[in-house]
């Protein structure tokens, strides 16, 4: 399995120091991840890894060395339960998502599963924020399910069918989309075609970060957005912009515009990119996400003010 930026496969023998390093060693993981800790190399069992046809090694595409694991679990005839741990000095960079998602695809296209099941420690946000972006949604809370690190574990579960089909990209993640995603932004915001496929292919050629989401549901797209420089006001120090946001009528009210917002100031700040700025008429959305009213701008061409917000 690829990803834009990981391979994910079986854990080789030669993955042990890498294991030890980013999950049996890391402290901060095993914070929230369920494993036995070991203290030095000397110490850690990995006799057990490698070959395991229900783990799988997340690496690095550039490099070939594992930054953190995957795997399903509680397999029954058409479900199962997934885990995943990503080597803290690797994280806000977005591959915990990146991972899931291709993670889910396999499980659903080629191992047969209708539902998967995800499950985090109550207040594990960075979890649960992975969880959404990837399509999942609440199922079931359990009260001291179990005890880890002599402290009793309460356990909020996640879950997405095969048929829910919700997933939430960045366009680096499926560039073929390009062209498509154009002509699905200007039909709905009437700025040229080209505008849009000159920011995008600066995205997918590396020579800017700002980039653009979407949601699929299967292969059509039913929301998005992008950020750019500036989005058509006078307040040009103000960058760079949250722009084109768009859910299709048909789909909302499922919270798609706010895991769009999330993924989005997400993704800039993990490249290192606050604050970010975006326009807009309404009052009382965009607040719910963390969003504050900072100022009035002029848009080009326009006779009002209209409202400008941060985060």
């Amino acid at each position: 399995m690829e990803t834009e930026r990981l391979i994910i496969d079986p854990v080789r023998e030669s993955d042990k120091e890498d294991y030890y390093t980013n999950i049996s060693h890391d402290k901060k993981v095993l914070e929230t991840f369920i494993c036995r800790y070991a203290e030095t190399p000397e110490e850690f069992d990995f006799s057990s890894y490698p070959g395991r046809k229900d783990l799988f090694a997340v690496r690095l595409k550039d490099t070939g060395r594992l930054i953190g694991i995957l795997l399903y679990f509680d397999e029954k005839e058409d479900s199962c339960e997934i885990g995943y741990g990503i080597g803290s000095g690797f994280w806000n960079r977005g591959y915990a998502t990146e991972a899931v998602a291709r993670f889910l695809e396999y499980l659903f296209r080629e191992k047969g599963m209708q539902t998967v099941y995800a499950s985090f420690f109550t207040g594990n946000d960075a979890s649960r924020r992975v969880m959404e972006k990837c399509g999942m949604s609440y199922s079931h809370f359990v009260e001291h399910e179990l005890t880890y690190l002599d402290i009793p574990r309460d356990l909020t579960y996640y879950k997405i069918t095969k048929d829910e089909g919700l997933r939430y990209i960045t366009l680096r993640e499926r560039p073929e989309l390009m062209e498509t995603a154009a002509r699905w932004f200007h039909s709905k915001w009437g700025v040229p075609e080209e505008a849009y496929l000159e920011c995008m292919r600066a995205y997918l050629k590396h020579e800017t970060e700002y980039g653009w989401y979407l949601c699929l549901d299967g292969g059509q797209i039913v929301g998005g957005m992008g950020v750019i420089e500036n989005d058509f006001h006078d307040r040009k120090d103000l960058t760079p912009n949250v722009c084109a946001v768009y859910t299709e009528e048909a789909w909302r009210g499922r919270g798609i515009a706010g895991r769009l917002l999330n993924l989005v100031v997400e993704d800039m700040r993990a490249k290192g990119i606050s604050p970010l700025y975006l326009v807009t008429d309404h009052t009382g959305f965009y607040e719910r996400y963390g969003w504050k009213f900072l100022c009035m701008v002029q848009g080009d061409g326009e006779p009002e003010m209209t409202r400008m917000y941060t985060i």
